[in-house]
């Protein structure tokens, strides 16, 4: 009878914890893309340290998504990238790597080069491909580095975009990279907006014949959870109300047969919040074509932004308790 017991004990273990799809699952380590075009680093803008990594790797996170701006890899278009500033990313790509967690170079530029549009005069949509090239040259023997193509394109049309982040894609195959690639849509990348019809054409239309060579690809969505899905404030909708904006995205990834990665959602330390995140986290590992996520956000440079997810607080964020049993890898001691 004990051995029964012991049994079923078991097993009510295993039925109690998220069966997970997500292989990649992490969190946004902001602060590479804070300050202006004369931003100086260290001042205006940093990168993740050591410490601040090790503490969330310990946690069992095993990707980060790093913001980065582009005007500071790359200070002229179409010219080499920064040297300076390029071993500043070395260090953090070398920190990860040997933590065994992936890193997200994330271009968080919202489709603009020096607050002009990407498809404009002064920057042409063929920048981004240069951008990708010269990057993918540099990274494509470590496959723990993932290409996020660029974060929330707007001022672009979902169309002009597509075209844009295809031809950037060839790029980076053409270079020899097979990294995974990240693809966002155009108007902030929304989950809940991405089938959208209107007077313009969805993210949903514009990518339907979006093609990899090497099928090593993810569509890039954002979400947020208050009440206009913007992230701006502290408050929550309801958990229904927030499956179903994820929903949007999932119905489409699985009647296209894509994967989807969700590299910015998040919510308040309000109580409210804590199921709403619960659920949010257990649809992305219910439907397999989540390849994985990234909440937003950690920065030591937050301070008491709702948001704030940074491991070395004083107090620990409760969100990180929620995140626990969804996480895809043990904890690293």
């Amino acid at each position: 009878m004990r051995i029964i017991a012991i049994l079923v004990s078991m097993l009510l273990m295993v039925s109690a914890a998220p069966s997970l799809s997500a292989s990649l699952t992490g969190i946004n380590i902001a602060g590479g893309e804070f300050g202006g075009l004369k931003a100086v680093y260290g001042k205006n803008y940093i990168y993740p340290d050591s410490a601040q990594m090790a503490a969330l790797r310990s946690l069992g996170i095993n990707v980060i998504r790093m913001p980065v701006r582009w005007e500071r890899l790359q200070p002229e278009l179409g010219k080499p990238l920064d040297p300076v500033e390029m071993d500043r990313i070395d260090s953090v790509i070398d920190a990860a790597s040997a933590m065994q967690m992936s890193v997200i170079i994330d271009i968080h530029n919202y489709g603009r080069y020096a607050r002009q549009p990407l498809g404009s005069v002064t920057v042409p949509a063929a920048s981004l491909r240069d951008l990708w090239t010269r990057l993918a040259g540099r990274y494509r023997d470590n496959d723990r580095v993932i290409f996020g193509l660029m974060n929330e394109p707007v001022r672009i049309g979902a169309t002009a975009w597509a075209a844009a982040a295809q031809d950037a894609l060839l790029g980076i195959r053409a270079a020899g990279a097979r990294n995974l690639v990240l693809v966002p849509g155009a108007y902030w990348s929304g989950a809940h907006s991405w089938t959208r019809k209107g007077a313009l054409t969805s993210n949903g239309e514009a990518m339907t014949d979006f093609r990899d060579p090497d099928n090593n690809f993810a569509f890039d969505f954002h979400q947020y959870f208050d009440p206009n899905s913007s992230g701006t404030t502290g408050n929550c909708v309801a958990p229904a109300i927030a499956e179903k904006r994820l929903a949007v995205a999932t119905d489409w990834l699985r009647q296209t047969g894509n994967r989807g990665f969700l590299s910015e959602f998040g919510v308040s330390r309000a109580p409210e919040c804590e199921a709403v995140l619960s659920t949010a986290l257990q649809h992305l590992a219910a439907n397999k074509q989540w390849l994985g996520w990234t909440i937003w956000g950690s920065s030591a440079w937050f301070g008491d932004y709702h948001f704030n997810l940074y491991p070395l607080q004083a107090s620990t964020p409760p969100q990180l308790a929620i995140l626990k049993p969804f996480l895809a890898v043990e904890p690293m001691k």
